[in-house]
């Protein structure tokens, strides 16, 4: 059966987050931008594991805004630094600002141009992926949010939002990851999926292995003829 969507992960696939924040980091905690870099990886790393921890509760899905704060928050005690509540608000909200990669958004309207509905597929609130969805203009169709699942990724729900919301077939959409972990999941779902792979990075279960890889969002249009 031949794709009729194309979904985008966000904050792997789409955003560069270690190049746009770390200087943002390096300018708000007075840090070099040797310093700042490691702190963003901890930061993004506490963050998805609070995420993680939002779907092992069983309880209320914690808001990505809130698992933002919170990795924060760890990442200042760890290195004993205070800050005001202005200047941690304004590293929160930062997220909202990340930049796309280069070849983002030619690469998504190559595929809306092509014929393909498109979609933001991704972990993150409601509005803070609708503002970084403002990037990609009208080339985008629709956002989907985790927070409408009211779970996190890989869980299934999230990769059931285009099947539910959409009318497509499990069959007739292609999610484009940035993380194994986004590969693992929509494979699992039984979605096809293609992986930007930036980091040359290994599948953790190599049962769900991606259709499709490359280094770059360039490799998707190799697979996607016009419709």
């Amino acid at each position: 059966m031949a794709f009729k969507l194309v979904t985008f992960d966000v904050y792997m696939a789409l955003i560069d987050i270690q190049g746009t924040m770390t200087p943002v980091v390096s300018e708000l905690l007075d840090l070099s931008l040797e310093d700042a870099s490691p702190t963003v990886r901890l930061w993004r790393a506490k963050q998805m594991e609070r995420a993680a921890a939002s779907n092992s509760l069983g309880k209320e899905r914690t808001s990505f805004r809130e698992c933002t704060r919170q990795a924060l928050d760890y990442v200042l005690r760890l290195k004993g630094r205070k800050i005001s509540d202005d200047v941690r608000e304004q590293l929160v909200f930062a997220w909202d600002s990340i930049r796309p990669w280069p070849e983002a958004c030619a690469v998504v309207a190559e595929v809306k141009q092509r014929g393909y509905r498109t979609a933001i597929l991704s972990n993150g609130d409601q509005d803070m992926l609708d503002t970084l969805a403002r990037a990609f203009g009208d080339d985008i169709e629709i956002v989907l949010s985790s927070e409408t699942a009211g779970a996190y990724k890989p869980h299934p729900s999230v990769y059931e939002l285009p099947i539910r919301m959409l009318n497509v077939n499990a069959e007739e959409v292609l999610h484009v990851a940035g993380s194994g972990n986004d590969v693992l999941g929509a494979r699992s779902y039984g979605i096809a999926c293609y992986w930007s792979n930036r980091s040359s990075d290994s599948m953790l279960d190599t049962r769900y292995a991606p259709n499709h890889q490359g280094n770059n969002l360039r490799g998707v249009l190799d697979f996607l003829p016009a419709l």
